[in-house]
């Protein structure tokens, strides 16, 4: 038969207060389901009153019977857990009131035991749904909500200072809504959550939870080509530069260059054999027309559909005879790549401000007139290091808790789920970060 000792080491209790007898455990129904429940006792000697705080001296404090609760506990075996614990109870000579045993292993007026609840922050920190955490631990939906929420009030930001550089996007949640976030660009850290990305949103948050002296501070801020985050930054932050993501600057093109291919794909797109040939080149190798031109084979032969033994370059360069307008716009294409990738700004500027004849594509053009608005925020670009990958990365985990979880409607639960999440499982490069202080500190 087990004894107490075995049974507080099988359910990993620490408190030594509580006593468990032979046959204590039993099975039985709760809510329509088969449970288990371990029967056991919680008593000792208190050495004060909680209520008038008088010590406990010549029997001021008597015990005065027992009190039993059933205390939700993490799963064991295959079917839900319960504690049927009973409470010693204590009268005091001196105020005359009474209260009860107390343990680590369940707060005061509650019914769910500590291991839940950290059990329940535990998988918060994975991108599983409420209801599965709610499964798993055998408590409501709303319960597991209640507690993250408490928990988050932990991490929630104090909008006491501002970092040196910063990070601008959004993001989609709910019914099409975009909200708007903002990190250190150089921890990852997330500072904020809006609701809301419209500039007059965004200004008001800043001005009434930041003083200008902390927001003078700000030296840099990095963000995509969104012309309403260019208009409010200088007006929140007068002494920043602003930095456009050099990821953004390569998608543009990017796109440009690939809307070029479908339309001149689609003219090929007709009865005549050569011609679909030609339209049939174009859709296969469409990846092979995006990539770098350093990148392409110029000594390796290979076997390739639609074209036979062939060298990589030779095949862009076959498809690029089809026709002018696709040549013309592959090369301004590639040479703003190259210039991205070596850091040239007076490369990229005499690229964007000189003229071109109608050869070039109108989906070009407008990425040219594009590049040329921010052609000084893009030299800020080429000359720090602070890009916007860590608040991209970001999002991308964002997106996938709220299609876990099939959306959310209310934006504060998703905001604390958010929140929780990162803090609660920090990245590899965080954790780096911290060791990298701490060793500079020894």
């Amino acid at each position: 038969m087990p004894t107490s000792n075995d049974m507080q080491k099988v359910l990993d209790i620490q408190d030594k207060n509580i006593i468990f007898k032979d046959n204590c455990v039993t099975y039985g129904v709760f809510k329509g389901r088969r449970c288990k429940f371990i029967e056991c006792t919680l008593s000792y000697t208190p050495k004060e009153c909680q209520n008038c705080q008088i010590p406990n001296q010549d029997y001021t404090i008597y015990k005065n019977g027992t009190q039993t609760s059933r205390i939700t506990f993490p799963m064991s075996g295959i079917v839900p857990t319960f504690l049927r614990m009973k409470k010693q109870r204590f009268m005091c000579k001196a105020c005359k009131e009474t209260f009860t045993a107390q343990t680590p292993l369940v707060e005061n007026n509650c019914f769910i035991s500590t291991y839940i609840k950290a059990h329940i922050l535990t998988k918060s920190a994975d991108a599983c749904s409420i209801k599965d955490i709610s499964k798993e631990t055998n408590v409501s939906e709303a319960t597991v909500q209640r507690v993250i929420t408490k928990e988050a009030k932990h991490y929630r930001p104090h909008n006491q200072s501002l970092p040196k550089h910063m990070s601008f996007d959004e993001f989609k949640y709910a019914s099409g809504r975009m909200a708007f976030e903002y990190i250190n660009a150089q921890t990852g850290d997330i500072l904020d959550i809006l609701p809301a990305k419209d500039s007059r949103f965004v200004k008001k948050h800043f001005t009434s939870n930041y003083s200008l002296r902390q927001r003078e501070r700000v030296e840099t801020v990095t963000v995509d080509m969104n012309a309403s985050y260019v208009s409010f930054i200088p007006v929140l932050f007068p002494k920043a530069h602003i930095i456009i993501d050099r990821f953004h600057i390569v998608q543009l093109v990017n796109r440009s260059m690939n809307r070029t291919r479908v339309k001149v794909m689609n003219q090929f797109n007709t009865s005549n054999g050569e011609d679909l040939k030609k339209y049939r080149r174009l859709k296969h190798y469409w990846k092979k027309m995006l990539k770098k031109e350093s990148e392409l084979s110029y000594t390796t032969y290979k076997s390739y559909k639609l074209f036979g033994q062939r060298l990589e370059s030779a095949i862009v360069s076959d498809m690029l005879a089809y026709d002018k307008e696709l040549e013309t716009t592959y090369r301004v294409y590639q040479s703003i790549i190259k210039a991205v990738e070596e850091n040239d700004h007076k490369r990229l500027e005499s690229i964007v401000t000189q003229s071109y004849s109608s050869d070039l594509s109108s989906y070009m053009k407008t990425s040219l007139k594009t590049l040329r608005k921010h052609l000084k925020m893009i030299k800020n670009t080429f000359e720090y290091p602070y890009n916007n990958g860590r608040i991209e990365g970001i999002n991308n985990k964002i997106k996938v808790l709220n299609r876990v979880a099939y959306g959310y409607r209310n934006f504060l639960n998703y905001k604390n789920r958010i929140i929780l999440h990162f803090n609660l499982n920090p990245t590899k490069t965080k954790v780096n970060q911290k060791k990298k202080v701490n060793t500079k500190t020894a």
